[in-house]
């Protein structure tokens, strides 16, 4: 018996949750030659919606083909460039035992050198650019090949803000050409800084303005999710009730993390019957888990944005932070200082804006000081 509910990866559409919509609408653009960006909370789950529709693309006879690059790692271009290097090689690797042959003009135009890993025995590409340029060209050389290849391709990049940081100014450009000159490659960019790639992707001063299709992922319907809880553990012959189960979902704020992260620690007690008082016995024994993690939180945090991101977590979502009744209930310091300590936690990424509502992000950390 394999725990259904995941926590990382992509195994099979039986342990994926709804999301027909957004499913829809990625496979509407890409059959209509548009590109589209993802934008979501982390941990809500794009990354595995992504490599959903990429399993559907691939069981599909229609011959497309796939490829998914996170580039969160990285931080400049040559580390782009050997990102996707290396996810091509290893794709290539499993369609052909001839694909070193098959791709030797690819490597061949490439400024690198092909090594064999000495344990496991997977070519690996060893790159040492000295310029800008050198890497620019590597990068022209691999969507070259790609669009070359003559079959329709979706390009997945994950993360695809961190271009923001690379030293290199040019990045949005070259990838804005590439979607331009490729008619057979589309692309899905995706990234959880929201303000970023509304940016990126809305200013009509960015090479990337109106090229783009933007689809914003929101929460699982919480009455889907419960019948999807619901059947995992029916099927596996434990019982549970369909309404205690609606119950800790909505506790959870139907934030997809949390939520099979709780019910994959549930299903792990191997109980017949799993009762609202065993679930109440998990949230604390997460909560206890986790404890030493939520005090370094607080370790790093000074005193007025720990009080404020407290009250916050409180309240669970909070409006207005720098209202009176809010600072007076929680006998928080004044309105300047609150406004300071806001901007920190929402650079820090511990508190973020989400329909006009504040939370905080950790949703497990927000229950932990609802405790204090």
């Amino acid at each position: 018996m394999k725990n259904p509910f995941l926590l990382y990866g992509y195994k099979d559409p039986n342990l994926f949750c709804d999301r027909e919509l957004e499913v829809s609408k990625l496979n509407n653009a890409i059959n209509n030659g548009r590109n589209i960006t993802l934008i979501s909370l982390r941990r809500l789950g794009k990354t595995g919606l992504i490599k959903h529709l990429f399993h559907h693309l691939e069981q599909d006879k229609s011959a497309i083909e796939t490829l998914y690059i996170d580039i969160m790692p990285t931080n400049n271009l040559g580390d782009m460039v050997k990102e996707i290097s290396s996810v091509l090689i290893l794709q290539e690797q499993k369609k052909s035992k001839r694909f070193l042959q098959n791709m030797s003009d690819l490597i061949s135009g490439l400024k690198a050198k092909l090594l064999f890993n000495p344990i496991s025995g997977s070519p690996e590409l060893e790159f040492g650019y000295k310029s800008e340029s050198e890497s620019l060209n590597d990068l022209n050389t691999l969507f070259s090949y790609i669009g070359n290849l003559k079959k329709p391709y979706v390009i997945a990049i994950d993360e695809f803000q961190q271009i923001n940081n690379y030293p290199e100014k040019q990045v949005e450009a070259w990838f804005r050409k590439f979607s331009q000159e490729y008619p057979d490659i589309r692309f899905i960019f995706s990234g959880s800084s929201k303000h970023i790639l509304e940016a990126m992707f809305t200013n009509i001063n960015r090479p990337f303005y109106q090229s783009s299709e933007l689809l914003y992922l929101d929460r699982i319907n919480t009455d889907n999710y419960t019948e999807f809880i619901h059947h995992h553990f029916t099927v596996n012959k434990k019982s549970i009730k369909i309404d205690d189960i609606k119950e800790w979902v909505k506790i959870l704020d139907t934030y997809t993390f949390y939520v099979q992260y709780f019910f994959n620690k549930l299903f792990a007690q191997n109980k017949k019957n799993n009762t609202y008082k065993m679930m109440y016995e998990v949230s604390h024994e997460v909560l206890k888990e986790r404890e030493n993690i939520f005090i370094n939180y607080k370790n790093l945090l000074t005193n007025n944005q720990f009080q404020l991101i407290k009250a916050i977590g409180k309240e669970e979502a909070v409006n207005k932070p720098n209202a009176h009744h809010f600072i007076k209930k929680h006998n928080l310091p004044a309105a300047s200082s609150i406004n300071t300590a806001l901007n920190a936690l929402l650079e820090k990424q511990m508190v973020y804006h989400e329909n006009g509502q504040y939370k905080v992000y950790d949703h497990f950390f927000s229950m932990w000081l609802r405790s204090l």
